[in-house]
């Protein structure tokens, strides 16, 4: 036993020498604190103005010998608390990668102060890592900002400096900037994060940011354009983007790019006389972001899977969205909000909680929009929302069901007043039970929407129309139909219209088609053809007016339609021929995408 414990006591007898013979080992960190002016204490957190150190971060800072334009020094370690910053102070990290502030799911730093910075810091695992709220004049400098839900948040705090981060990690916001303007970025790595940049506001100022293009967005660099005009970006004009945002500018065409994973797919702030063009913007906040403009167009593009909205146009008149597809987004496919005098026109928006959301929009057009498919499983799910809008033209949709808001005034309780037809037809609604016994394609009953909202016209199919050329003028061919028009083409060598029409095997379909009177007076013998599959459907009606010519046809369906599913859906995009092509005619082309996963939030 005596064996065993000799060896244990000349071991301490040895580590005794050393720590008289050479205490300065041990001095070090005393040693390089006392170069700077500061007394060594047991403490981790030093006040290098008043040398006093303390044992958190927190209480550093509600020290009362703290004042404003104070540096508190923290020393490398693991900090477990949350930072409250009340006074004008700096906290600086020994190193950015060895000094971690880890919230444990709280907000980590809250500033609440002007004038205060945060440097050289991990800062981790929170709600909010960092966040400025009514501050002016902070500095964010050279953090590593990682894990959580939001990272870097300034909310009404102007003139911040935010350089040289790296955030990372977030399901949420990695940088969001929201009613802050003249805030400075430069340096700053964003990486990973579901929404990695945002910038929203309610005026100009807030828009109004420096930010260059040494910041990054998945290694690509961020394209913020303010005060530009006659401008075309594509992926010419910029070869790679992480974000895109146009802020004060006119005359801007963007065409033809993909965004992802940001607050604003494409941001268009006080932009004017601007268009968007066959944008691909998926898994973002807002695919499609118009806020404060006026006169700006969106067409062809795809905003499917984003959080929020598809295309959200807020505070914009006189917009106009044609021809683009917002399946599945979280909330909205098309918002107008507070955006009068604007135009929804042959969208597919459908599987979005709300298909198409109006609110405080008055004035507006809107018409040949197919939201008819209901989100899956979504009791709430809406094809129309109609909130606090009034005189807004609403026809030629395919809805399924429609949520009407009731407005209070003084005291008493009316619904806004939309007319919900052009005056002769109005809109195909999927739970309609009125009948048809005219065969005109229209429903013999109006169909109530909610007090003093009545489609007049309702129709007993979908709204299909397309473009035709014959010798050298284009004409407009309109269909109302229970199938799925797979195909349309126009043969102008014999005067033919060929149809495929879908719908379950078995069943009867209809379709009333009505052709132009100019066009038909054209034609040689004033007559057209029609095939359907490759059978002559059976005519029940043909009758005109001042303006057109109808054909009322029934058949059996013979093919069922392309069903809607996690995997396929088809989208039917109508190209017309150019006359200097051989054939004249219109050509529908069946373009398929692949479902990609939503992102998990």
């Amino acid at each position: 036993m005596s064996g065993k414990v000799l060896p244990l006591v000349l071991a301490a007898s040895v580590v005794l020498v050393v720590l008289l013979v050479f205490p300065v080992s041990f001095e070090a960190r005393s040693t390089s604190l006392e170069q700077i002016g500061v007394s060594q204490t047991n403490g981790l957190v030093h006040n290098l103005n008043t040398t006093l150190s303390y044992s958190t971060i927190q209480e550093a800072i509600d020290a009362v010998e703290t004042l404003a334009g104070h540096v508190i020094h923290v020393d490398s370690g693991v900090y477990s608390e949350r930072v409250s910053v009340s006074k004008a102070v700096s906290l600086v990290g020994e190193d950015r990668s060895s000094t971690v502030i880890d919230g444990f799911g709280g907000t980590v730093v809250q500033i609440r102060s002007d004038n205060a910075e945060i440097r050289d810091f991990t800062v981790r695992n929170g709600a909010f890592c960092i966040w400025v709220n009514h501050s002016n004049n902070v500095r964010i400098i050279d953090n590593m900002v990682s894990e959580g839900s939001y990272g870097i948040g300034l909310y009404f705090s102007r003139n911040a400096q935010v350089i040289g981060n790296r955030v990372s990690g977030f399901r949420f916001f990695g940088i969001d900037v929201d009613s802050s303007g003249n805030c400075f970025f430069r340096n700053n790595q964003m990486v990973g994060n579901n929404f990695n940049l945002g910038v929203d506001g309610s005026s100009l100022v807030d828009f109004l940011n420096d930010i260059d293009e040494s910041n990054a967005v998945n290694d690509q660099p961020v394209r913020y354009l303010i005060n530009q005009h006659g401008l075309t970006i594509d992926s010419l004009t910029f070869e790679s983007m992480g974000y895109l945002g146009l802020v004060n500018s006119t005359d801007i065409t963007v065409e033809g790019i993909e965004m992802q994973n940001n607050k604003q797919g494409v941001l268009f702030a006080f932009v004017a006389n601007s268009s968007i063009l066959g944008v691909n913007s998926i898994d973002n906040w807002n695919g499609v972001y118009v806020a404060h403009s006026k006169n700006v167009s969106v067409s062809w593009c795809k905003a499917n899977y984003n959080y929020e909205y598809g295309m959200k146009f807020f505070n914009s008149s006189h917009s106009s969205a044609t021809g683009n597809n917002m399946d599945r987004n979280g909330w909205a496919g098309i918002g107008l909000l507070k955006s009068p005098e604007s135009i929804l026109d042959k969208n597919e928006a459908n599987f979005n909680s709300y298909n198409l959301y109006i609110e405080y929009t008055n004035n507006s057009v809107i018409t040949r929009n197919n939201a008819s498919g209901l989100a899956s499983g979504e009791s709430g799910s809406y094809s129309i929302v109609v909130r606090y809008s009034h005189d807004n033209r609403i026809y030629h949709n395919s809805f399924s069901t429609v949520l009407l808001y009731a407005e209070y005034r003084d005291g008493s309780r009316f619904a806004p007043r939309n007319q919900w037809d052009n005056g002769y037809e109005g809109n195909y609604w999927l739970y309609y039970g009125g009948p048809d016994k005219n065969c005109d394609g229209l429903g013999d009953n109006a169909f109530h929407i909610g007090d003093n909202n009545i489609d007049s016209f309702p129709l007993m199919g979908r709204f299909w129309d397309f473009i035709v050329l014959f010798e050298g003028r284009l004409y407009g061919i309109a269909l109302i139909s229970n199938s799925t028009v797979s195909h349309f083409e126009f043969n102008a060598s014999d005067t033919r219209i060929n149809l495929d029409m879908r719908g379950r095997i078995g069943t009867l379909g209809f379709c009333r088609i009505a052709v132009p009177n100019a066009l038909i007076q054209d034609m040689e013998n004033a007559s057209v053809k029609f095939v359907i599959g490759d059978l002559q459907p059976e005519l029940l009606r043909n009758w005109n007016d001042s303006s057109n010519h109808y054909w009322y046809f029934s058949y059996i369906h013979l093919v069922n339609p392309t069903p809607e599913n996690p995997d396929l859906k088809p989208i039917i995009y109508a190209l017309v021929v150019s006359a200097l092509l051989p054939s004249a005619g219109l050509v529908v082309f069946v373009v398929s995408r692949r479902r990609r996963k939503a992102s998990k939030v």
